[in-house]
């Protein structure tokens, strides 16, 4: 036969469900500061704290990664890789135009140089004179400071109208 509860349990004073203190439970593997810190915070904040450092670990590892493989696409001929041609590009239109007897097309190659002021600019085309407005002009557009000096080449239409 087997006892009642209350005999089996004669030791205890109440019959309330049994209280475990999760702060005991079997973290002793901290530091003592750490175990101190530990026994402030909820179990399962503790018990996450490794997920947590697991994920921070991983992300910097994928930002190294991808800062370490990345490459800048290469500048290809009429991509404009800065908003200061086309601020420029009317004040260019405008000054050149009067120049051209008729529709024009021309190439201007610049070099940026570390300051953002470009240091050369050489225009191909078909007409000398509008060549030189062309040079002249882009030879004082400033661009934002560079880490190394660059190259761009331009297409530019000039038309008359």
């Amino acid at each position: 036969m087997s006892p009642s509860p209350t005999e089996a349990h004669a030791d205890r004073r109440s019959d309330a469900p049994i209280a475990l203190d999760a702060r005991d439970s079997g973290i002793t593997h901290l530091p003592v500061g750490w175990r101190r810190l530990t026994n402030r915070m909820p179990a399962a904040w503790v018990a996450m704290t490794g997920y947590v450092v697991a994920g921070m670990l991983l992300g910097l590892v994928l930002v190294v990664a991808l800062a370490l493989t990345r490459t800048d696409p290469p500048l290809k001929a009429g991509v404009v890789t800065d908003n200061v041609v086309r601020v420029h590009a009317r004040e260019l239109g405008d000054a050149c135009a009067r120049l051209a007897t008729h529709a024009s097309t021309l190439t201007v190659s610049m070099e940026v140089g570390l300051d953002g002021k470009v240091r050369n600019a050489i225009a191909a085309g078909e007409s000398a004179v509008l060549r030189g407005c062309v040079e002249s002009h882009v030879k004082g557009w400033e661009f934002l400071p560079q880490a190394t000096s660059s190259q761009m080449v331009l297409p530019l239409e000039i038309d008359p109208r």
